[in-house]
């Protein structure tokens, strides 16, 4: 199955020109796409989005932040920013 991460839920921890070869952005985007997978494996059975607490990088302590899956189509998990509406 197939991930996309919006860039509205990373966006402010990836700097705007990203040199190419810097491999913990990279780090980061996989860790995110493996935990999405790893939810959606478990959620309920009638539920439609489900959110995970993601450790993301900081250079003072540890930042964490709430992130929500849902299902775009049958191959295709979509991670957004998981705001409340």
């Amino acid at each position: 199955m197939k991930v996309h991460i919006l860039l509205s839920a990373i966006g402010d921890y990836i700097p705007k020109y990203q040199q190419r070869g810097d491999a913990s952005y990279q780090a980061l985007a996989d860790e995110i796409m493996q935990q999405a997978k790893d939810v959606w494996q478990i959620r309920q059975p009638r539920e439609n989005r489900v959110r995970f607490l993601q450790k993301m990088p900081s250079q003072y302590g540890s930042h964490f932040r709430f992130l929500e899956v849902t299902q775009k189509d049958e191959n295709t998990l979509l991670v957004s920013g998981g705001r409340a509406k």
